[in-house]
């Protein structure tokens, strides 16, 4: 078994980002939005920090993506104010988001 390089799980989890977005396309709604967001910054800052290798910013991802993914019925969407700008995001700025990420590894 050979070892993953960090660039090579950064291209993993860009890719899982993906797949999952593209799950919840016609379903994604201001929860989605914020945690799939906070995975893609998560990422970029992971690939940008001076300080390499780092884990840090890919654990704040996963978390983040992991919580993208919760079902509705489990969700708190109440606990903090909503902002006008996340809301308006939509699919097509997250998946050019992540597209950038990617590509600037």
């Amino acid at each position: 078994m050979t070892k993953a390089t960090i660039g090579e799980i950064r291209l993993d989890i860009t890719d899982l980002i993906a797949d999952r977005l593209h799950q919840v396309r016609e379903s994604l709604g201001y929860w989605e939005k914020a945690h799939f967001a906070n995975a893609i910054a998560a990422l970029s800052w992971n690939i940008n920090s001076r300080h390499q290798p780092t884990t840090s910013w890919l654990r704040h991802c996963l978390v983040n993506l992991e919580k993208a993914l919760v079902p509705v019925d489990q969700r708190n969407e109440t606990y903090a104010p909503k902002n006008a700008d996340l809301d308006a995001l939509t699919f097509e700025e997250l998946v050019e988001a992540l597209d950038i990420v990617r590509y600037s590894d």
